[in-house]
């Protein structure tokens, strides 16, 4: 397999492998949280999305900036910062898991498709 071949493939399932990793840190509470477990996901979503742009997968870093805003609002409506309150922790929280469900399944397909084009025929 050809040297660009396996980067294209590598590139976006480390980033995956690293973003579910940190996810995955929080919720098990590895890395403690409390209130304040929205601004880290916001966190997260936010260096996936940078990250993803960074290596030229357009629609994962769509989708981790819309879990980003997503958790941000989150965030912000938790701490009192919008006086929108309960309206904008729903539509945080269903931004978020839009953001995160949709950047999964763009992840997974971009992945499967780099891997189908790289297997000789």
């Amino acid at each position: 397999m050809q040297k660009a071949k396996l980067r294209a493939i590598l590139l976006p399932l480390g980033l995956f492998v690293l973003s579910a990793g940190a996810y995955w840190l929080v919720l098990m509470g590895i890395v403690p949280f409390g209130l304040d477990a929205p601004l880290i996901f916001a966190a997260i979503a936010g260096a996936t999305a940078l990250g993803a742009v960074m290596i030229d997968v357009h629609t994962p870093a769509l989708t981790a900036g819309v879990a980003a805003v997503g958790f941000a609002l989150a965030a912000a409506s938790m701490g009192g910062i919008l006086g929108m309150g309960d309206s904008a922790i729903l539509v945080g929280a269903v931004l978020a898991t839009l953001g995160v469900l949709s950047y999964t399944v763009s992840m997974f397909y971009l992945i499967g498709t780099r891997l189908r084009s790289a297997s000789p025929a």
